[in-house]
């Protein structure tokens, strides 16, 4: 997958109550992952003062009250346009997600697909770096990640395959933020398995969405509490992990481009977006996705903080 083949996937997926992997249907539980220990039950560390050259951390505008219930935008029509990211190399992923969403598509279908040739962080110049930084701090995803040895204060340089996916997320904001329909368009990754009951949930999912919405996560790895209750099965989030599947309306694919360059791993850029309320984003629970294998599996490209752990 882009996940397993370049180092995208950054996170584990959810774990079920059980204990094992967590299905698209199963109900997503605080801070329980693979791992045990994803979000630390302390309070979020203070930044540390930067040294040695790092670059301070920008914290935002101040707050602005969360979202509460309230009127929703109007279900958007459908078919959706849903765009999947895809290595040119792997044909193989684009056809598993094509026989995946085969069901999802044609004569009265939720999703109108199409696909999204992946940037490929390896080759020369397909990732500008006054769009995608190649260094990041620690600072930011250290308040959330409560791995033990995670900190912050370290400098990294992103792998290929971060700037890559970081790369092909920001051309798929590029092709939102000009829809002059104001729908939204689901992003996916291709490596997404959405639940088997994407199309029968999809509908009152978008109709209860508050016009205030920029980014819908229909599936995540949550790094801290919810902030509120939206509607039923509607969530503020404060930080989610994850670019597999979300729906981007254009003027939150604006706010992403105007936050450019990416200075992180994209989905913590993301992340640190809705933390410091400068992007209004949701989650439906219990999710309407997952990721196809579990974390780190298969992996041929090290994500660029689990040198942390080892420092």
């Amino acid at each position: 997958s882009l996940w397993i083949a370049h180092g995208w996937q950054r996170r584990p997926a959810m774990a079920s109550p059980a204990g094992g992997r967590r299905l698209a249907e199963a109900p997503v539980e605080a801070g329980r992952t693979v791992r045990r220990r994803l979000r630390s039950k302390q309070p979020p560390l203070p930044l540390p003062p930067t040294s040695g050259g790092a670059v301070p951390v920008a914290v935002g505008p101040a707050p602005v009250p969360a979202l509460a219930s309230g009127a929703a935008m109007g279900p958007p029509p459908l078919p959706l346009r849903a765009l999947v990211i895809n290595l040119e190399r792997r044909t193989d992923r684009w056809a598993t997600s094509q026989r995946r969403l085969a069901g999802l598509q044609g004569p009265g279908g939720c999703l109108r697909v199409e696909r999204l040739a992946a940037s490929d962080g390896t080759q020369l110049g397909a990732v500008p770096e006054e769009t995608v930084l190649k260094r990041w701090m620690t600072d930011r995803n250290a308040k959330y990640d409560g791995r033990a040895g995670y900190r912050p204060g370290v400098a990294l340089e992103m792998t290929a395959g971060e700037r890559g996916c970081a790369m092909s997320h920001v051309r798929a904001w590029r092709m939102v933020a000009p829809c002059s329909d104001g729908a939204p368009v689901l992003v996916l990754e291709d490596d997404a398995v959405l639940s088997k009951r994407f199309a029968a949930r999809l509908p009152a999912v978008l109709a209860a969405v508050p016009a205030s919405t920029d980014v819908l996560y229909l599936g995540y790895i949550k790094g801290a509490p919810w902030r509120c209750k939206v509607a039923p099965g509607l969530f503020e989030a404060e930080y989610l992990w994850t670019t597999v599947a979300y729906l981007l309306w254009p003027r939150g694919a604006q706010k992403l481009l105007a936050a450019l360059p990416v200075d992180e791993p994209v989905d913590n850029f993301m992340a640190w977006l809705m933390a410091t309320r400068r992007l209004r984003a949701l989650a439906v629970v219990p999710p309407l996705a997952d990721q196809e294998q579990e974390w780190d599996c298969g992996s041929d490209v090290p994500h660029s903080d689990d040198v942390v752990l080892s420092l």
